[in-house]
């Protein structure tokens, strides 16, 4: 094989390479916008005091997206509140 063929093969495996890494980026920042989307909307449910539906939205969104920290994080917040509500 010539010089330049090998230059294509390289060039050709480089470019799969990126394609490759382009859409797993991709995918991470659609990720993160679905998370995000969901917790301006929890955000604007505890700003109007519907705590409880706003937990069933953190709770539904966990089923899907587990091990998001945010989303666990905005559960606790909201859990405590709605328990000293309660106490």
């Amino acid at each position: 094989m010539e010089l330049g063929g090998v230059g294509l093969v390289m060039l050709v495996v480089v470019f799969i390479y990126y394609l490759r890494m382009v859409g797993r980026r991709m995918a991470n920042r659609q990720r993160k916008d679905q998370i995000s989307l969901i917790l301006e909307k929890v955000g604007i449910l505890e700003s109007v005091a519907q705590d409880r539906k706003a937990l069933l939205i953190v709770e539904q969104a966990q089923q899907s997206h587990p091990n998001q920290p945010r989303l666990a994080q905005a559960q606790a917040r909201i859990q405590a509140r709605l328990n000293s509500a309660e106490s």
